[in-house]
């Protein structure tokens, strides 16, 4: 039996993706004994069980974990091959797996919306996938293929990937109201200010300001967002891009540190395969991203 983009391996994958048989019924449009019916039939092909169902929950087996990891492969393989042929005859087509950090929405200088606009107003049958995730997972993810292009502030640079310049981001370092600095002249060294108060920071992005080095931080968070709450507590001084923040400092929930030390900007570039033949699609959208606005 083939298993090259077969429905079982589909049907398992996206099980998985979705955590388990009632989410994946939505996704697949089967009921859930028919999903049943296709895992079965794959663990009867395979010869051994891939996943874990009933009472307990769903979760994949040991190898289970390993069939999934190569089973997405396969099928992504299968839709890029699929996409390079029909692009022999000028259509655009397949998957285009785009890598973004968090809160690229409100860049300045570069306008993700307006560049999707562009690229989908030509005629098309790309599906699109936006994945959101640190700088590092985003290049292991270029270098493996999970993804064709990423976007982020990529402080270390790596040769197996081309980058092209997109813009800046500026970074201040702010407080909420409820800390004791909110309401405090802002006369004090950035030496004292950081040394003297707990900060947080994003768990990819250290606090990078010119000649600060790297404070000691006593809280960690994944995005922004998470980052912004933090700050609001009144317990932690953060950093967030200007463009984030403006929002919150406009509604008085928090503050900048107004300390010309305490600044810093961060440069974005869009990042693709340098070894890779890429696709018309990929071209594309990197041509669109890199328009002037």
């Amino acid at each position: 039996m083939k298993l090259l983009r077969n429905t079982l391996l589909e049907t398992f994958v996206t099980v998985a993706d979705c955590g388990g048989f009632s989410d994946a019924q939505f996704a697949l449009g089967i009921t859930q004994s028919a999903i049943s019916i296709r895992i079965r039939d794959l663990e009867t092909t395979l010869g051994y069980r891939v996943c874990e169902r009933g009472r307990g929950g769903f979760r994949l087996t040991e190898r289970g974990e390993v069939a999934y990891a190569k089973a997405r492969e396969i099928l992504r393989t299968a839709r890029d091959f699929d996409a390079e042929l029909l692009e022999l005859r000028g259509v655009l087509a397949g998957d285009l797996r785009i890598g973004t950090v968090d809160a690229v929405g409100s860049l300045p200088g570069f306008n993700l919306a307006a560049t999707l606009q562009r690229f989908l107003s030509r005629p098309n049958d790309i599906r699109l996938e936006i994945v959101v995730a640190s700088p590092t997972d985003l290049t292991q993810s270029l270098i493996s293929g999970g993804i064709n292009v990423a976007i982020a502030p990529f402080q270390n640079r790596v040769p197996e990937l081309h980058y092209i310049e997109l813009c800046n981001e500026e970074h201040r370092l702010y407080c909420g109201q409820t800390h004791a600095l909110f309401d405090q002249p802002d006369d004090q060294s950035a030496e004292t200010i950081l040394g003297s108060y707990p900060l947080c920071h994003r768990a990819y992005d250290m606090f990078v300001a010119p000649g600060m080095g790297s404070p000691d931080s006593k809280a960690v968070v994944a995005n922004m967002e998470a980052m912004a709450v933090l700050i609001e507590t009144g317990h932690y001084l953060g950093a967030l891009p200007t463009h984030f923040a403006e929002d919150l400092v406009r509604k008085g929930k928090i503050r900048e540190i107004r300390n010309t030390a305490l600044r810093w900007n961060s440069t974005f570039f869009i990042a693709t395969r340098s070894t890779q033949v890429h696709r018309r699609a990929v071209e594309l959208f990197v041509q669109d991203a890199c328009a002037p606005t």
